[in-house]
């Protein structure tokens, strides 16, 4: 399998079970492949992703935004969660065109696997909104809600 330095594959035994943890980087067409080669040959039973629920619904509906209720994201105190995300996918997205890739490829190549296959998908990580309030406030930014 393939292994550079933006891409590593670890095996772990837990509780009996064998799991491939396959570390990638979000804006990789060598992240794509890897993820394409592990799942393939492995044919898991689960595939766990780094996504928490909100960032997948963003993945699979890329134009959910269009419809977004925006006085209802102000009352709901979430414009400076919306503000954040729009720069992080900014951000990744000047990145991919450079290197022509999606952001996030690797995740929907990994969702489009399991659903394929018929293994369980698992969305592996904590709200977004959790990660960014701890990252703002840490940079001194405390009076912001998510």
């Amino acid at each position: 399998m393939t292994d550079n330095s933006n891409v590593m594959v670890h095996r772990l035994i837990a509780e009996g079970r064998e799991i491939v943890l396959v570390g990638t980087a979000h804006v990789s067409r060598d992240s794509v492949r890897l993820v394409e080669e592990v799942i393939g040959a492995e044919m898991p039973d689960t595939v766990c992703v780094e996504l928490c629920a909100s960032r997948y619904q963003a993945l699979r509906q890329k134009d959910r935004w269009r419809d977004m209720d925006i006085i209802k994201v102000i009352k709901e105190k979430k414009a400076f969660l919306l503000l954040s995300n729009l720069l992080l996918a900014s951000f990744q997205k000047r990145i991919a065109k450079k290197i022509d890739v999606t952001p996030g490829a690797e995740m929907l190549r990994a969702i489009e696997m399991a659903e394929a296959s018929g293994a369980q998908l698992w969305l592996a990580d904590r709200d977004i909104r959790t990660t960014l309030s701890r990252a703002w406030h840490s940079m001194g930014v405390d009076s912001c809600r998510f």
